[in-house]
């Protein structure tokens, strides 16, 4: 591992590398977990019906927002050092992109599938099962209705049609400025929005969270406006602005409360997420050290390496703790709630992390076909490597990439 990042823009620069982004990450994680877990035992969304000192639980879906800034952001910081060219192309950076969610989300398909289906929803007959699977496999599940094998899958598919996006984003950047390019992003979000209020058939535009594309443009501002020279002057008003935002949101959740805050969601993200974009910059620009050295501690890093993990095996594994473990024993909500904390999450980040190694890791190392090689079960079914494990020659493949490259 690393050592934390404490360096200026200028030195991530060379080395192409923020890990105090891993403790963003990270953080959203864990609040995705604990939303969840507080779900399972007061499932009143978007109502609080918990004790008053959990209620902030409630708001897991900010961590969404939080997300699609950091992968706005992080995705950005290569092509903007090199001028906002995408080193290949469109199509390399898609088929790099592909590689690195794709194989794991499938995986974590799967098993949520088998987990709704045999413990969760039996209820759920093959037909409805086998709906759900497809169009989760397909990735529109925000543009088609179906059941869900995972309520934290919803966000996978609008990331990654956001994809697709980002090259425009970048060239109109080219053509006219990156400030241009994200206020016209945001400007046609926005538009989009409306639109959407005007009721059916245009109500589905608000089905798929537009406003995320806009958080995905501010993440990509932050780089700009954290770079350079100019990032100094603008440090102090950026701080002002993203406190500013946060703290706004917190008093308007405790004096209007959960069920207004959830039914305007749409402009709460933009507002969440633009003042999370703002202290980013900061960072970036090297301002709030204390901040990014915490971020950058070795459990921010830690939980930062298997976040993508976490986020997609967490759901299925609350619920079987809660239905199957916690929940017959029928005792109080405050007591299952302690339990789910103190021994559930430990033991679902256990196996979220087992998950990583085996199938997310891989296709961090490498972003092609040969990354299949590192996932046992290749091992098992491919003759060739039983023959070579007979033989006692194995060996780690030579083309498999050790270190994490720039997309």
């Amino acid at each position: 591992m690393e050592p934390p990042a404490t360096t200026t823009p200028a030195n991530d620069q060379e080395t192409q590398r923020v890990d105090w982004l891993d403790g963003i990450r990270g953080a959203a994680a864990m609040f995705v977990v604990l939303h969840h877990v507080w779900l399972a035992v007061w499932p009143a969304f978007p109502r609080n019906t918990g004790p008053w000192w959990v209620g902030w639980m409630l708001y897991g879906h900010l961590a969404v927002a939080v997300f699609i800034v950091v992968s706005g952001f992080s995705l950005a910081l290569a092509p903007m050092r090199r001028g906002g060219s995408l080193r290949g192309g469109t199509r390399r950076f898609l088929r790099r992109r592909a590689w690195r969610i794709l194989p794991a989300y499938w995986v974590a398909l799967i098993f949520s599938t088998i987990i709704t289906g045999c413990l969760l929803q039996p209820q759920y007959g093959i037909s409805a099962l086998t709906r759900g699977f497809v169009v989760h496999g397909l990735l529109i599940q925000d543009a088609l209705g179906s059941i869900t094998p995972n309520g934290a899958f919803w966000s996978i598919a609008v990331e990654w049609q956001i994809y697709f996006i980002f090259p425009l984003i970048l060239w109109f950047g080219s053509k006219a400025s990156i400030r241009a390019a994200v206020m016209s992003t945001v400007a046609v979000v926005i538009v989009a929005h409306e639109l959407a209020e005007w009721g059916t058939p245009l109500n589905k535009i608000g089905h798929l969270s537009p406003q995320f594309l806009a958080l995905f443009a501010l993440g990509v501002l932050a780089v700009h406006l954290g770079h350079g020279d100019r990032a100094v002057k603008l440090r102090r008003p950026l701080m002002v602005t993203g406190l500013v935002a946060l703290g706004g949101f917190v008093i308007v959740a405790a004096v209007q409360g959960s069920v207004w805050v959830v039914d305007r969601y749409f402009w709460v993200d933009i507002i969440f997420g633009g003042g999370v974009a703002c202290l980013i910059a900061v960072m970036y620009s090297g301002g709030a050290v204390r901040g990014r050295r915490l971020l950058a501690s070795r459990v921010g890093l830690r939980l930062g390496l298997f976040s993508y993990s976490i986020y997609l095996l967490h759901g299925p594994l609350v619920g079987v703790l809660e239905q199957h473990v916690f929940g017959p024993m029928h005792l109080a909500r405050l007591v299952t709630f302690g339990l789910l904390l103190a021994v559930g999450v430990p033991a679902i980040l256990v196996l979220c992390y087992g998950f990583h190694l085996v199938f997310e890791a891989p296709f961090m190392r490498c972003r092609d076909v040969s990354a299949l090689r590192a996932i046992p079960i290749f091992h098992i079914l491919s003759p060739h490597r039983r023959r070579v494990g007979v033989s006692g020659a194995a060996a780690a493949p030579s083309d498999v990439v050790t270190a994490r490259e720039a997309t």
